[in-house]
């Protein structure tokens, strides 16, 4: 059973137990490697602020992360030192106060100056901050907001926060002797990756990995399996930039010290890809309709409505490998971050269709002001529209509506395995919430018609 209490794990200076689904994160250490790895932290930001304050222009390339990040995973944000903390403050703000920021010039720029304030302990926690999502947005530096290249960037970082997913449970099952909750949990996340053409098919030019990986897991046992999702998980960050994969490895920052918040924090990373490409297909749909171009708008929406709901289930059965006790454990170290925050699953639900007053009021979330949304413009003109246009984005409305409904539906019943009827950490009901949400469309005059 795990329990609530300490996050920094044994005192002493034996090696902690149990590893993987329940326990702790591999490579958690005892207390005197603990202690080292904060020395190491502190000093490697100390020297490296030392520099950039300094004669000439700031190596943000060179920050230490892994020195940071790795004594951040180690202890669990809720533990670290505190004099790290204000030394990363200070940090931040000696750079500013010295007129060395400058974060827009170059990706490691933008990517330390959006990074930091994720080191700090600040009370209440807020979602975005807790899943990292602006430091993610890194993925479209170089797109200039064109949708072919956004796609592709945004196809991208989804997979490379998958193949980070695959090879920390591929590398806890190993260490766990390859059987029990941990193994259902891998082969969960296998799964996945073997399906990743079907929900990011602009991340890999060649499939032959995955293809590779769904053989494996069709054979006997799965024999083999291990050795392909490995392989696979290889060619999916060889695609990456370095900027990029830095991204995904600092935005790995644990409250506590439980493998299973890893895994957390990695699939709501995902969900939140997955919510913003839907809402990207919304407000291109929207642009489209104003511009009189309905089977575009219709195809935008196609393709999103094609690709949710096997990319959600997906996750899902990954979370429910996620142990009530954990999970427990987790949310008394994250009150205040609520996925009900969610910038994209919002700009989803206010892109869609006007609400009631009140269904998007500053405690549910953020507030978006819109001019028109999808449903309003497309009862607006669908009347002048040929008759075979209309009808077919209607009907990519109509899926799409369905397949947003059954993943919160889903989401409502993910909920209940987990952690019953408690309340929410965003202040909602918690699982009656989500099941009255599920019961709300995204274009309720649509389906009413």
């Amino acid at each position: 059973m795990t329990k609530k209490a300490p996050v920094g794990g044994p005192a002493d200076s034996l090696e902690d137990g149990h590893m993987g689904v329940g326990g702790t994160a591999l490579g958690h250490g005892t207390r005197a490697s603990r202690d080292r790895a904060l020395r190491t932290a502190r000093d490697a930001v100390a020297a490296w602020s030392h520099a950039a304050l300094g004669p000439g222009r700031p190596d943000y390339e060179g920050f230490p992360y892994d020195q940071v990040v790795g004594y951040y995973q180690q202890v669990g944000k809720a533990a670290v030192s505190g004099e790290l903390v204000a030394l990363l403050r200070g940090t931040r703000l000696g750079i500013e106060c010295a007129g060395r920021a400058r974060p827009w010039a170059a990706p490691e720029a933008w990517l330390l100056d959006t990074w930091l304030p994720l080191t700090f302990t600040d009370r209440p926690m807020s979602y975005a901050s807790y899943s990292g999502n602006d430091v993610l947005t890194l993925a479209q530096w170089d797109t200039d907001g064109a949708p072919g290249a956004t796609e592709r960037a945004e196809d991208l970082l989804l997979a490379v926060l998958l193949a980070d997913l695959v090879e920390r449970e591929t590398e806890a099952l190993a260490a766990t002797g390859g059987e029990g909750r941990q193994r259902t949990r891998t082969v969960a996340v296998w799964q996945a990756l073997a399906r990743l053409a079907d929900w990011a098919p602009l991340a890999l030019p060649d499939t032959a990995p995955l293809d590779g990986l769904r053989e494996a897991l069709a054979a006997p046992g799965a024999e083999g399996a291990a050795d392909a999702a490995t392989a696979a998980a290889a060619a999916v960050r060889a695609e990456a930039p370095p900027a990029l994969r830095r991204a995904v490895e600092v935005t790995l920052l644990p409250m506590t010290t439980l493998h299973d918040e890893r895994m957390f924090i990695r699939s709501i990373q995902l969900f939140e890809r997955i919510f913003a490409r839907v809402a990207r297909a919304l407000t291109l749909a929207v642009e489209a309709v104003r511009d009189e171009r309905p089977l575009d708008a219709a195809a935008f929406l196609e393709s999103a409505a094609d690709r949710l709901p096997d990319a959600t289930a997906k996750l899902y059965r990954i979370l429910t490998t996620m142990p009530p006790e954990a999970f427990a454990v987790i949310r008394d170290h994250t009150h205040g971050a609520s996925a009900i925050q969610s910038r994209p699953y919002q700009l989803v639900e206010t892109v869609s269709a006007k609400r009631e007053a009140g269904a998007h009021a500053p405690e549910k979330g953020p507030v978006f002001a819109l001019d028109a949304t999808l449903q309003e413009a497309f009862l607006t003109r669908a009347g002048g529209w040929a008759t075979a246009d209309t009808r077919r984005l209607e009907e990519a409305m109509r899926r799409l509506d369905a397949g947003w409904c059954g993943m919160k539906r889903t989401h409502w019943g993910v909920t209940m395995k987990i952690i019953g009827r408690v309340s929410g950490t965003g202040g909602t009901t918690g699982a009656d919430y989500l099941k009255a949400a599920a019961g709300v469309g995204l274009f309720p005059l649509l389906a009413a018609g």
